[in-house]
């Protein structure tokens, strides 16, 4: 069924056009296929699969993500490490051969979870290479129902001095998008991140946000190329920078629309 010895149940989150669930049932008996008929935001469709889970621990990867071998078995030992941490994460590396806008893509979303990364408390996961202890989540259910990012309840738990965790359980990011998809997703996302960020805060405070927000591609780049410098990446982010200013950019012009007019009446699905 997998190649993880350690996964006890996988649920496949899904609300495309067509229901994928005979075909993937097919070929991955094992696997619990959730197929939405409606849109649903990336974070509102993890969160609702998550409540047909019945384990201790619960692992989330994206589409694009291919976990490692060990990845079960590293996150289950991170965790019993660490039992003050609700969240353990890990690295995310860019599949070998990529083009000049795969490195861009990677850098714009990963930069700051190239490895190598040393194990311990950090300040923020990522999304493609996630797992919370159930209770933790149990004790989030507000948020989740709201059907905020993940980065809502990293926030609450480091408010009340619960630390994020970083193992060495990797992932290899695989990238299938085009450059006109992935321009709209970093729209969106930002829009989704900036809107989350003031959902309940001034709406004075937020507008200055958006008035600092055509600073962020410069800012965005050079913490890019800080971390391509610490993971010996350079060769990659020079490759991928014109597309990564590009695709910062987008992001930017996404925070600020969300600073100034919320979330989106409709999801957008990538």
């Amino acid at each position: 069924m997998t190649r993880q010895p350690g996964a006890a149940e996988i649920v496949v989150a899904d609300c495309s056009p067509e229901d994928p669930t005979a075909e993937l049932q097919a070929r991955f008996p094992g696997v619990r296929v959730m197929h939405v008929p409606e849109k649903l935001t990336v974070p509102a469709l993890r969160w609702r699969a998550v409540a047909l889970t019945t384990g201790s621990l619960v692992a989330a990867i994206e589409g694009r993500s291919v976990p490692s071998g060990t990845w079960c078995a590293e996150i289950a030992a991170a965790h019993a490490r660490a039992p003050q941490a609700p969240a353990v994460g890990g690295p995310v590396v860019l599949k070998p051969g990529g083009s000049a806008f795969d490195w861009g893509l990677y850098f714009s979303e990963f930069a700051a979870f190239a490895p190598p990364l040393p194990e311990g408390p950090s300040p923020q996961l990522s999304g493609a290479n996630l797992s919370y202890k159930r209770a933790a989540l149990d004790g989030s259910r507000d948020l989740m129902d709201r059907g905020l990012w993940e980065a809502a309840l990293h926030e609450r738990w480091r408010a009340r001095g619960e630390p994020l965790w970083l193992s060495g359980a990797h992932v290899v990011f695989h990238n299938g998008m085009t450059g006109g998809d992935a321009m709209r997703m970093r729209f969106h996302y930002g829009r989704s991140y900036a809107a989350d960020r003031f959902r309940d805060g001034s709406r004075f405070v937020a507008l200055g946000y958006a008035l600092l927000a055509p600073a962020l591609p410069a800012l965005l780049t050079a913490r890019a190329a800080g971390h391509g410098a610490r993971a010996r990446l350079l060769p990659g982010f020079l490759r991928g920078l014109p597309w990564l200013l590009a695709l910062n950019t987008a992001w930017a012009c996404g925070e600020m629309t969300g600073y100034l007019f919320g979330r989106a009446a409709d999801p957008e699905i990538f």
